[in-house]
């Protein structure tokens, strides 16, 4: 017999076995499917069983035959096998899709690429988790040994003492009792502070000054008390007058106040677009508006307005604003128009300003025909 009449019937015989052991092989695999209700060990066995056909296969001298050639035959069962395994273990979401766990290298694949970079909390704790389930694999250990997951994740916070003294009926009474909380000890005045908050543009602070609204509010609150002793009265907290330059928040009530004490309609929002720092000054209480002096520009020093609310004059008030407004633009000649009945003349006098000239009707075109101010003005400087 030739050699190659020997490698023919080897190839034949080769070809026999490995069609035998097929058949072999699919009549076990028809005979697991006869059986719907295949227990658990069964279904673990499978993957064995077929790991043993593909064995024996490998085990016979086939230099001709590639891994795909053999293995291309067993690819069917282990995907049904995986399926199976897939459905007992993963279950279903709401929507009825069929749901897997994720393999060892998806998990691996996960992992590498999230602990690169910045990620939320979310996937922080996701992250965990599989780093966690990697170790047990890693190790052999059941999910849930506590000595893993202590030697992985760092001790455990101990649980807080259970409470055992509980308040008593009194104490229930006396918090349920209480209907409103002193700022100064409220959880308010924790977040705010019980100081003032500094306002941008600062110039100066008066605590000493107290005006008459000050000290009618105080009679107001004084009365109240004596009238209602029995009711829980909140602290009111003192706080200073604050001069600083102008800003957006103080629009609406400046344009009140300058409406009220010359005429409507007056808008200085253009204001804040010329050198506020510069060219204004507003007086406030906590966060009420009382004064506003304002000039022009940095090169112009005309006075437009200078106003005080009603209730807080004779307080040096203005006297203030304009020294402030005089400080901000030292070396510089500063004009202004004054009606010749004002009591502001006085004020003027007292800082050097002399009188230029006396205009007939300066006011006339502005001022309400009933208005007790006069409509002529005096056009007074100061001079450096």
């Amino acid at each position: 017999m030739s050699p190659s009449d020997e490698s023919y019937e080897s190839d034949e015989t080769f070809k026999l076995t490995n069609r035998r052991q097929r058949t072999s092989t699919m009549a076990k695999r028809r005979k697991l499917s006869k059986n719907p209700h295949r227990s658990d060990l069964e279904l673990t066995n499978e993957p064995n069983m077929l790991l043993d056909g593909f064995f024996h296969e490998t085990t016979h001298d086939s230099p001709e035959r590639g891994f795909e050639d053999i293995f291309e035959h067993l690819v069917p069962d282990y995907a049904e096998v995986r399926d199976d395994l897939h459905e007992k273990e993963g279950g279903k979401d709401d929507h009825d899709v069929q749901l897997r766990k994720l393999t060892r290298f998806e998990s691996s694949c996960i992992v590498d690429s999230f602990s690169q970079g910045d990620a939320p909390y979310a996937t922080h704790f996701l992250l965990r988790k599989l780093k966690l389930g990697r170790e047990q694999r890693r190790v052999n250990t059941s999910p849930a040994d506590p000595l893993l997951i202590e030697s992985i994740t760092g001790d455990t916070i101990s649980s807080a003492p259970e409470q055992k003294d509980f308040p008593g009926p009194k104490v229930l009474e006396t918090l349920q009792d209480i209907q409103t909380t002193a700022y100064e000890v409220s959880f308010a005045s924790r977040l705010q502070g019980t100081m003032p908050s500094r306002t941008p543009g600062l110039l100066s602070l008066d605590w000493e000054t107290e005006t008459p609204w000050m000290a009618l509010m105080n009679d107001v609150r004084q009365h109240y008390r004596l009238a209602h002793p029995e009711q829980t009265h909140v602290t009111e907290t003192s706080a200073p007058i604050e001069y600083c330059s102008l800003h957006a928040c103080h629009l609406d009530q400046v344009h009140e106040l300058l409406a009220r004490s010359f005429w409507e309609g007056i808008d200085v929002s253009d204001s804040l677009d010329y050198w506020p720092e510069r060219c204004t000054v507003v007086a406030t209480y906590k966060r009420l508006v009382i004064g506003i002096a304002i000039i022009s520009s940095p090169r112009e020093t005309y006075i437009t307005f200078l106003a005080v609310k009603p209730g807080w004059d004779n307080a040096q008030i203005a006297t203030s604003m304009l020294y402030h407004l005089i400080q901000l633009n030292p070396h510089k000649d500063i004009t202004l128009h004054v009606s010749a009945n004002n009591p502001a003349l006085l004020l003027y006098n007292r800082f050097g300003f002399k009188a230029e000239e006396f205009i007939v009707g300066f006011y006339e075109a502005y001022l309400d025909p009933q208005s007790r101010s006069s409509t002529n003005a005096f056009r007074l400087r100061l001079r450096h």
